[in-house]
């Protein structure tokens, strides 16, 4: 149903886009790139997931998990590709979560799943935390006049992220009646609860959301479209925010939608900003298809009984129940097991 729901938000969405620009137009724009500028960003966002898989390694380690960063880097870009090839939105991450709790059979890790679902949450906790911050203070300090409804959507959202970061005393108490907000309260521990932990997941994470919007600017640059470098700050953080909402497939159609709302009031044409947006997803497809080369080396080391564990879409779209253990953290995914799509 869910799935169902999303693939019919994607063609809702896409129409809508349609009805303002026309295929040719955006077509007419793909030409306007200079490859150069493609070729930089595709290498640029590699090596920016090189660095977000050690991030995510770093957090691992401090649940306790060993492995060499290659294990982490072939993890991280299967992920990459399920992103690409699962309808959900989470599916990369889950696929992540469940090859670091299988896979890594040499580390003596109690709870494995519970930590390594734990490692991703937080690996996303982060990098979003920073991501709202970025828009906040491009906002402030933005040299472009920007719309008041831009500046209200970015103060709203950080103000939402500091209200919710001070209600985490709170999530605890709520914990045991509400099991699945034990998972935000123990991956917002795990981001701040260490110095060391705190300061090497924020600075990766700082450098890449910095590089995420350096992507966008790179292609807005080799299609010559007149936008103020300063506004990308703005602009690119609230279109990633508005790529998480639930309703449509790895944020199809919400992805061109919501950078054609940005840019009209730079008197940007619909088709560019689409095309814009579109050339940007191609190289995170680009990248993302890396990662099946992992996944296929892989296949064979996978056995019977770990499949028989996990069904990947089970723990994708499943409800979560948190059950005590005797150290307090076990997660225990109970899921109807099925696959999507």
């Amino acid at each position: 149903m869910k799935v169902l729901v999303r693939v019919l938000g994607t063609l809702l969405l896409v129409g809508l886009i349609l009805t303002r620009v026309n295929l040719g137009q955006i077509m007419d724009s793909f030409a306007t790139l200079r490859p150069a500028y493609w070729v930089a960003a595709f290498l640029l966002l590699f090596f920016t997931q090189v660095l977000s898989c050690q991030r995510w390694k770093v957090l691992a380690t401090a649940v306790g998990f060993g492995g060499t960063f290659y294990e982490y880097l072939k993890f991280f870009f299967i992920g990459m590709f399920f992103n690409l090839a699962l309808p959900t939105s989470v599916g990369g991450d889950v696929v992540r979560a469940w090859y670091l709790a299988y896979k890594m059979k040499d580390d003596l890790v109690e709870n494995r799943r519970s930590k390594a679902v734990l490692t991703v949450f937080a690996d996303r906790f982060s990098g979003v935390l920073v991501l709202v911050a970025i828009a906040v203070i491009a906002t402030i300090f933005s040299p472009v006049e920007l719309p008041v409804w831009v500046k209200g959507t970015v103060m709203s959202v950080g103000l939402g992220a500091i209200g919710s970061l001070a209600m985490l005393p709170l999530i605890a108490k709520f914990s045991v009646r509400f099991p699945k907000l034990l998972v935000v309260l123990k991956s917002a521990k795990l981001c701040f609860g260490n110095a060391k932990v705190l300061v090497l997941t924020t600075a990766m994470s700082v450098w890449v959301q910095l590089s995420s919007v350096s992507i966008m600017m790179l292609i807005g640059l080799g299609m010559d479209l007149p936008i103020p470098l300063p506004f990308y700050f703005v602009m690119v953080p609230l279109v990633t925010l508005m790529t998480m909402l639930p309703i449509s497939l790895g944020g199809m159609g919400l992805r061109e939608g919501a950078t054609v709302l940005m840019l009209t009031p730079l008197a940007i044409a619909p088709a560019s900003a689409v095309a814009l947006s579109v050339l940007c997803f191609s190289v995170y497809v680009a990248v993302g298809m890396i990662g099946i080369f992992f996944y296929l080396g892989s296949r064979g080391s996978a056995t019977s009984s770990d499949m028989k564990d996990v069904q990947l879409e089970g723990e994708i779209s499943g409800s979560t129940e948190l059950e005590e253990s005797h150290d307090g953290s076990a997660i225990r995914n109970n899921t109807d097991q099925r696959r999507a799509g």
